[in-house]
Parts: C-alpha cells; structure tokens; sequence
C-alpha cells in the first residue's frame, strides 16, 4: 500500500479522477491511501509510529509483549493495533491464546518510522 498526503484542497481533484477512471473502466492496482495533513497526524501520532517502528523491527510479536516493552497498558496497545490494521499497515492474527501482529507492508512502514 502507498500513502499519500495531500493539501486538502487537493482531495477532491484526485478522488474525481479516481472515480473518472474506474467509470472508464481504468482501475490502478496500486492501493492508495490518499490522506490530508489532519488525518494523516491523526493516523500517525508518536505512540503509532513507536509501534511501528518496534514492529518492523520485530516481527510477529505479540501484543503483550509489545505493551510490556513500551510501557504501555496492552488494551491501549491492541486498540491502536486496530486502528492500523484498518489502513492495512498492519496484520493480527490470533493463535491460541495470543494475538501476533505483523507488518503489511514493511517498506511503507519504514518510510514513517
């Protein structure tokens, strides 16, 4: 996935084009994340980016652990999990008893971090 932050004035000229395109039957496979500069800090606070960061450089980890090294209450950790797992940075999949997380796509990851 490739983010991309734009000036807000420009969101509505790029999501035309988009939905131009896919009535033209021109669709590109690039999964975009087009995001304002207010999103995109609102995506990435520090804690976020602390996470991914420490994901990246530590692949499927579990969640406990990841609170425990953070200093971080784990429910807060897995909410923020969450939270980029819906933008698709990030992955969990729970086995057995724990929830392993891993990064999506690690280049895009280590351009914020």
């Amino acid at each position: 996935m490739k983010i991309r932050i734009i000036c807000e004035k420009e969101i509505d000229t790029e999501i035309n084009e988009i939905l131009g395109n896919a009535e033209k039957g021109i669709v590109k496979d690039d999964d975009t994340l087009l995001l304002t500069p207010h999103q995109a800090a609102g995506l990435f606070t520090p804690r976020r980016l602390e996470l991914l960061h420490h994901i990246a450089k530590n692949p499927h980890i579990n969640v406990s652990e990841i609170a425990e090294i953070l200093h971080r209450d784990w429910k807060s950790v897995l909410r923020d999990l969450k939270y980029l797992e819906g933008f698709g940075l990030v992955e969990l999949v729970k086995e057995g008893r724990h929830r392993m997380v891993d990064i999506v796509s690690t280049e895009q990851v280590m351009a914020f971090t």
